[in-house]
């Protein structure tokens, strides 16, 4: 018998999963690596765990209005899948969508579509990948380095144009206040020739072996000639110079072009990963 349980205790939580959580590290780099940064202050939407015989089978994390994220699922049937949309359904006030392995994330969006004819929207699917050790060496006609405030002016145009083209779109007052966060916390990085930047890459939600590399964009003009595939692969090699065992990323699924790069750098498929909202 499954049970839905409901916390309000942050650092309870956080007890309770997160070694649920590192035992597919990689797979669970989203929920885990929101989890570990939220602090006391931050109060989320929804911190849940569904048990099956006394153990923890899924953990679920609302920190955004957008959508609720879901662990990577262990050992569910269809049947138990349903129970947990049930559950959900009598506990949890308002449900947006979800994001999370394919499988499970399609069948219980399914379910919600069936008993209460929510509209249903497919936003992304996608791949996630991990890599131990990198493959393609960058060339040496560039180098990597982090994205200083001098920088700030290209990289928020750049971050603009990313997040249009994931269709994920941001105002332009967003993409700065997002950009200038990102260069404090000194998240991003670029690959850098003959002193102009021509690619760039973040480095995020570090958790305790892996960490994952993300919001990876070329413009427009600066593309087909490696420069991608370059950030990318000095950015991981420097990651694992760093201590990290792992690193990871998500790709679109509908892109061959990025998912063959990664793929020829070292990175290994692990999930599929879809985001649903209704």
């Amino acid at each position: 018998m499954l049970k839905l349980i409901k916390y309000d205790d942050l650092t309870l939580f956080k007890n309770d999963v997160i070694p649920f959580l590192e035992r597919y590290e990689a797979e669970n780099n989203l929920i885990l690596g929101v989890l570990l940064s939220l602090s006391e202050k931050d109060e989320p939407f929804l911190m849940a765990t569904v048990i099956k015989d006394s153990k923890i089978e899924l953990v679920l994390l609302q920190t955004q209005p957008s959508e609720i994220i879901l662990s990577k699922s262990v050992n569910l049937t269809l049947k138990e899948i349903h129970s947990i949309g049930e559950k959900l359904i009598n506990t949890v006030r308002e449900i947006p969508g979800f994001i999370g392995e394919k499988k499970l994330t399609t069948e219980l969006a399914n379910f919600f579509l069936e008993l209460k004819g929510f509209q249903v929207s497919f936003q992304m699917d996608q791949k996630i990948y991990k890599l131990e050790k990198v493959k393609k060496i960058y060339n040496s006609n560039g180098k990597i380095r982090r994205v200083l405030e001098k920088d700030h002016y290209i990289i928020q145009e750049w971050m603009y144009h990313f997040c249009n083209e994931i269709n994920q779109p941001i105002s332009k007052e967003k993409a700065d206040k997002r950009t200038r966060e990102m260069i404090k916390k000194e998240k991003l990085f670029a690959w850098e020739v003959n002193g102009e930047l021509v690619s760039m890459a973040c480095a995020t939600r570090p958790t305790k072996n892996n960490i994952t590399v993300s919001c990876v964009y070329t413009p427009v003009f600066e593309r087909k000639k490696g420069y991608a595939s370059q950030c990318v692969s000095a950015l991981t090699q420097s990651l694992l110079d760093c201590g990290y065992k792992t690193t990871s990323l998500y790709t679109d699924f509908s892109n061959p072009t990025s998912n063959k790069i990664y793929i020829q750098i070292g990175y290994e498929a692990i999930m599929d990963s879809t985001l649903i909202l209704f």
